[in-house]
């Protein structure tokens, strides 16, 4: 794991797939020098498309643009569209690759990591990939709810160097990052945290028990480790009030069985938990006090926390912390509050897979 150094810059929050799209699309076409994006999916639709068609005319016009997608994540995307975009300048990488030799570890090691670096000079990170649903118009969805960050300032050299890293992983060839002189002019304070399957649990489990007096957490997937389950309800038992927001229906079933033991000690500890109802939750934020928000890639899982490449992002600022916890506040008034009856009412299939051996569903 690796934390970079602290920097000072404009942190905006998006948590609508639409309003992100314009922001990022604006950035794109005023890059200058390079764009660097991964996404964990792009989808083959119009939305895609349009997105292709945005870094193809950036390309042509001389601009260095480099696109990686997951292996796994970016399966739509075919061999013509890859020609299409390399022919107009797009270099173009499918991250962690399958291959026989180690095939299991390589299958399960993705690089969940979304993020755009433009210029150095901005970058995103968080939930949103690249397709419709994202845009809230896939009606197996409904509406997308997720939390993005654009970020200015020095730190984007930081979301620089680890595309890099990744790209070099991916491709084998190194780039030497452009030195460019950003200052630091914006007030919120802010540092990535990137990691690869290690210590990212352990950075969590520090950020918890430093709580004083409340920790929100919303996350689509709520599979915490022991340790973890530890800590939080180590909170609980010193006073700090924890509020969990998780999906009510989940884009994968078998994602819900396995938390109904955790959050029923939660729950019965004294833990407030909502089960969002608008449409899909998708968001990876956890805010503690008044003191830290932490807006990123890592659901609380396994995967999350040992296997995937993920990166988040800690915000400092006092305003960008209140503006996260008002919308917190809305996807709360979005939902309904789980109650300890309501574990009665469990579908009969669900409590048989409620107990599944954690070997199998880590592999999900």
């Amino acid at each position: 794991m690796f934390a970079s150094p602290i920097s000072s810059g404009d942190a905006s929050l998006f948590t609508d797939g639409k309003t992100l799209i314009r922001s990022l699309y604006k950035d794109i076409k005023e890059a200058q020098s390079f764009i660097y994006i991964h996404f964990f999916i792009i989808r083959d639709d119009a939305v895609s498309k349009e997105f292709f068609a945005i870094l193809q005319e950036k390309a042509e016009q001389g601009v260095d643009v480099k696109l990686s997608v997951d292996a796994i994540g970016g399966n739509d995307i075919t061999k013509s569209m890859i020609r299409r975009l390399e022919k107009s300048g797009v270099q173009f990488a499918k991250s962690r690759p399958l291959a026989y030799r180690h095939f299991f570890y390589r299958l399960n090691h993705r690089n969940h990591r979304k993020i755009a670096v433009i210029d150095g000079k901005v970058s995103y990170i968080g939930g949103f990939n690249i397709g419709e649903e994202y845009l809230g118009n896939d009606p197996r969805f409904g509406y997308w709810r997720d939390y993005h960050v654009r970020l200015s300032g020095s730190g984007s050299r930081e979301i620089t160097k680890q595309f890099l890293k990744d790209w070099k992983e991916d491709t084998g060839k190194t780039v030497q990052p452009l030195i460019t002189k950003i200052q630091d002019t914006g007030s919120d304070r802010y540092q990535f945290v990137f990691s690869t399957g290690d210590d990212l649990e352990k950075k969590i489990i520090g950020m918890i028990n430093h709580a004083k007096s409340s920790i929100m957490i919303a996350t689509p997937y709520f599979i915490p480790t022991d340790e973890l389950m530890k800590s939080l309800l180590a909170s609980l038992k010193r006073g700090v009030k924890v509020e969990l927001l998780i999906p009510d229906k989940p884009d994968y079933w078998y994602t819900k069985p396995p938390s109904y033991p955790r959050t029923k000690k939660l729950l019965k500890k004294g833990a407030v938990i909502y089960l969002y109802r608008e449409g899909f939750f998708h968001g990876k934020v956890m805010v503690i006090d008044n003191e830290l928000a932490d807006i990123g890639t890592a659901n609380w899982d396994k995967r999350s926390f040992f296997i995937n490449d993920e990166a988040n992002c800690l915000i400092y600022s006092k305003l960008f912390i209140s503006e996260t916890k008002k919308e917190l506040r809305k996807d709360f008034s979005s939902s309904r509050i789980l109650t300890e009856d309501m574990y009665d009412k469990i579908p009969f299939w669900e409590r048989l897979l409620e107990h599944t051996p954690e070997w199998i569903y880590e592999l999900f």
